[in-house]
């Protein structure tokens, strides 16, 4: 797998010219699984479009996805993601290794993180979370422990940057860091969601109480903060 992703990068920066290529994401990090996939970010010019309908056109393996961004968009902190768009930059800055052309990831400044950002990531983990459900109801337990695992652990790591002003980037790093918090038996359902995405059978019932972890306890202690300073930088 490892030539054909070399293979494949070659052939897509000789065909569309990108500024840059940059590996993402848990293969880019430590914390990869034998099936987790590879997410490449290409930076093209404004004058040149690469869209995500080429690249999936001239791309035969499934399991390697492209991501087009426009460079100088990207440079200001500006992508088209359904992802919050602070918090998705700073995974990416921080977690991301350039694998062909200029060294553009290395070079940028992590964003600060303000209360709104934390709000926007907790809002869409609870819906991740609660896709779980969904997921698991239709007896699709895979994608379920997949959307329990990271809808768990991202938004635990919400409360992470709040309290601890700390970015962990990988699971297990995100899961030590949770060890610092006072959850009392929600730690459980923390450390359910790494199991679950190590391989272990997940429990219906660590679905819904993560639900209300995120919810009740997360969501509500960033609210706190932001009723009573407003929109502070939380992290720089």
């Amino acid at each position: 797998m490892e030539k054909q992703f070399q293979d494949l990068i070659k052939k897509v920066d000789k065909k569309f010219k990108p500024i840059s290529i940059f590996l993402y994401g848990s293969r880019a990090r430590t914390d990869f699984l034998e099936y987790s996939d590879y997410e490449v970010g290409l930076l093209y010019s404004s004058k040149q479009e690469i869209s995500r309908t080429e690249l999936k056109k001239f791309n035969p393996i499934k399991s390697i996805i492209f991501y087009p961004f426009e460079y100088e968009s990207f440079l200001k902190y500006i992508i088209d993601t359904p992802f919050p768009e602070i918090i998705y930059f700073r995974e990416l800055i921080l977690g991301g290794k350039t694998i062909s052309g200029q060294k553009v990831i290395e070079e940028l400044k992590p964003p600060p993180i303000k209360i709104l950002d934390l709000l926007q990531r907790i809002s869409f983990d609870i819906g991740v979370a609660f896709a779980a459900v969904l997921s698991y109801r239709r007896g699709d337990l895979i994608t379920a422990g997949m959307e329990f695992s990271k809808s768990c652990l991202f938004g635990i790591r919400c409360l992470i940057i709040l309290q601890h002003k700390a970015f962990p980037l990988n699971y297990d790093e995100i899961y030590q860091a949770s060890l610092k918090l006072k959850l009392g038996p929600y730690s459980q359902v923390v450390k359910h969601a790494l199991d679950v995405r190590q391989g272990k059978k997940l429990s219906e019932a660590s679905i819904y109480h993560n639900i209300s972890l995120l919810n009740e306890m997360v969501k509500e202690k960033i609210l706190e903060v932001f009723e009573k300073k407003g929109n502070i930088i939380v992290l720089n």
